[in-house]
């Protein structure tokens, strides 16, 4: 889509009464340009009064030319074949006017599918979602936001992951300069099943006001060797713990936290056989299941309610509950949505979070410290690999040991022999039951639903393994090996510094930090001055925003020899 191609729009006007440059002779020499460079161009939006279109529509000639669905002043959304499947998309250039983009608004609503058809919406909407899409001088309008937002909602749209600058729009003024996020992708689930890793980039401007959006579907290629992954779901079955215990009964020569790895890693090939025949595919069990209830449910309507039909249907209904709490159980896992726990089924909502968040999280490309960009999944790992270790290369530092001298000696020996001392089964599964069982397992796949559903069973070689590691000090090599997860702390992040690196270790490891932590507990306020307001129970770290605003206020009063603020950044911290 191209907006006022080779024109200017003035912001602040409607589309009808902005000034365009466009004439008839620049109409047809972009035409000849787009057909020697392979492409096909249509203006459907012919309904503004004799003036030139403000829609755009190019395509390969490779394509089948795309269907008309509906047009206006201000949208063309066009039908079209991709491989073989129909998709739709619709192309928006709204009015400046909030009365003007309501009949938009309507006519979007109508081009809604009525059947599970792949759809985005793209383009100027000249209006945006939240607060901060807007930055500068002018209040934010709270009722433009609630239609559009209304609008966005009705038609069941998500929006697209952005990578690149945040804001599309600029005043282009010196003074009173204002920057807003007026153009969009949006899209609904069916979109983002069918193309995967879909995004938007928000590209450089240089003759216009708004930034070009550039539409981009490279779908990641799964890795040939995916680590194993529990599902909690598993625990419900009848025969999983069965299928534990004549796996775990089996001894395993070696040291106790050899012989728990090994325990575990045998474990993982036994659960993958018996769940792949246990459970071959959600999506086709809860099909079958429901055509299984509809045929059913036919036969009563055509031969009446029969003694077998009865039992036939309360079977029916049985499994297609079954096979919606396990579809739901799975993709709940996937989304990580915590708040949602009981209410009616939300394997849809689950589903579009999943994909919503995998999308969100991917990272396409990342941009160096000299502003060249990197691109592909090798040299992204290569690029990543380097930088952290440049990041956290050892730096030459100079040992003041006299400085130890001066700390204070505040545990006795009595507090060290505590700290040393092995931990009792009792103090290990407390630990157990501390730790959150949802949260993301490590390399070795367990998370700690496993550990809780099978304490009886793991119990003795868990608690072994941790007393090992507190009688010996040392940890195997490969136990505490992490997956090092990169989540962005901005919306489009673009350089590796705009991203937080977490750590996802095994259950076991995570036993032993929270045994260690729960025995510090108790000596944390004697370590630890008051003026800490953080990691210790009963303190919040946002107290020291007040503390803070305090002491800037005091800046400015006059003392004696004046006074000095100094904010510092730990980047290593």
């Amino acid at each position: 889509m191209v907006d006022n191609p080779l024109g200017r729009t003035k912001y602040g006007s409607d589309p009808v009464d902005s000034e365009c440059s466009l004439s008839e002779h620049d109409s047809l020499s972009f035409r000849e340009e787009s057909n020697q460079e392979g492409a096909e161009i249509e203006a459907p939006n012919t309904v503004q009064l004799s003036r030139i279109p403000n829609l755009w529509i190019l395509w390969r000639r490779n394509l089948k030319v795309p269907v008309s669905v509906s047009e206006s002043e201000q949208h063309v959304t066009i039908a079209l074949e991709w491989g073989l499947s129909h998709i739709q998309i619709s192309f928006v250039h709204a009015s400046s006017f909030r009365a003007g983009r309501r009949p938009l608004w309507l006519d979007l609503v109508a081009d809604t599918p009525q059947t599970p058809t792949p759809w985005t919406v793209i383009g100027d909407f000249n209006a945006y979602l939240q607060s901060h899409e807007k930055r500068g001088p002018g209040n934010f309008s709270l009722g433009s936001e609630a239609e559009f937002g209304a609008m966005v909602d009705a038609c069941l749209l998500s929006q697209v992951p952005s990578m690149g600058r945040k804001f599309t729009w600029t005043n282009n003024r010196r003074r009173g300069n204002v920057c807003a996020v007026l153009d969009r992708g949006v899209c609904n689930e069916e979109w983002i099943s069918f193309f995967q890793d879909y995004s938007q980039q928000v590209l450089s401007r240089f003759a216009f006001d708004h930034s070009p959006l550039l539409m981009v579907s490279s779908s990641s290629q799964r890795p040939p060797n995916c680590p194993f992954r529990f599902n909690n779901f598993l625990t419900d079955h009848e025969d999983f713990d069965r299928v534990v215990v004549e796996s775990w009964a089996e001894w395993v020569p070696g040291s106790p936290i050899l012989s728990l790895m090994s325990k575990l890693k045998r474990l993982k090939g036994a659960l993958k056989g018996w769940a792949n025949l246990t459970f071959p595919h959600f999506e086709r069990d809860l099909d079958e299941a429901k055509k299984n209830l509809t045929h059913v449910q036919e036969e009563i309507d055509s031969n009446g309610m029969l003694d077998q039909l009865f039992r036939m249907e309360a079977d029916a209904k049985m499994a297609l509950l079954k096979a919606q709490d396990n579809h739901e159980k799975l993709w709940a896992e996937k989304a990580r949505i915590r708040w949602m726990t009981y209410g009616d089924k939300n394997s849809k909502f689950f589903h579009l979070s999943a994909k919503m968040r995998r999308n969100r999280n991917t990272i396409r490309s990342l941009k160096k410290q000299d502003g060249s960009i990197v691109e592909g999944q090798t040299n992204l790992g290569d690029y990543i690999v380097e930088f952290y270790e440049g990041f956290h290369k050892n730096a030459p530092t100079v040992d003041h040991l006299e400085l130890l001298d001066n700390i204070p000696r505040v545990l006795q020996q009595v507090d060290i022999f505590h700290l040393d001392s092995l931990p009792g089964n009792a103090k290990i599964m407390k630990a157990v039951w501390a730790l959150d069982p949802e949260s993301s397992p490590g390399p070795d796949g367990f998370s700690g639903k496993f550990f809780r559903k099978c304490w009886s069973i793991v119990e003795s070689d868990v608690c072994n393994a941790v007393k090992a590691f507190f009688r010996t000090s040392r940890m195997p090599k490969g136990v505490n090996n992490n997956f090092l997860i990169l989540t962005p702390n901005v919306n489009g992040a673009e350089a590796l510094d705009k991203y937080r690196p977490l750590c996802m270790s095994n259950f076991f490891c995570k036993i032993i930090s929270k045994v260690l932590a729960m025995r510090l507990e108790r000596f944390l306020p004697r370590l630890i001055s008051e003026e800490q307001g953080a990691f210790q129970k009963g303190k919040l770290i946002h107290d020291n925003i007040s503390v803070a605003s305090e002491l800037a206020n005091l800046m400015y009063s006059a003392t004696r020899g004046g006074g000095l603020g100094l904010k510092l950044d730990i980047r290593k911290a």
